[in-house]
């Protein structure tokens, strides 16, 4: 299993971002993906400042469609997870991405993300 990443997420629905290709081709793989909602949230977001409400709505159905692709949110004792991550991190984390490192603790996943501070915290 993975855990999606805004970056990676994000990657997927922009051409011309440096990742799309391969945040494409990591989507269209059909290994399980696990989107907390606080990214799916964080993802929305940035589609809709960044390109309007119809293509970030588009995103999210797309997302939301994939049968490989499940959204969870945090229970509390993960919430209080990736706020310890995030002040373990003293700043190289930002909270949505604590939760990402706490939900691949937590599932025994690795993350989809091409942020490579995310990718080493979950490492650790």
């Amino acid at each position: 299993m993975r855990i999606g990443d805004t970056s990676a997420l994000y990657a997927a629905f922009v051409a011309e971002d440096a990742h799309h290709a391969r945040s494409r081709a990591a989507l269209e793989d059909p290994e399980p993906v696990l989107v907390p909602t606080e990214i799916l949230a964080e993802t929305i977001a940035l589609l809709q400042r960044r390109l309007g409400f119809e293509p970030a709505r588009q995103a999210g159905a797309a997302l939301r469609a994939l049968p490989h692709v499940r959204l969870d949110g945090a229970s509390p004792s993960l919430a209080n997870a990736a706020w310890a991550e995030f002040e373990r991190a003293g700043g190289r984390l930002s909270l949505p991405d604590a939760f990402v490192v706490a939900w691949c603790r937590a599932e025994g996943a690795s993350p989809l993300s091409f942020d490579q501070g995310v990718v080493r915290a979950a490492r650790r």
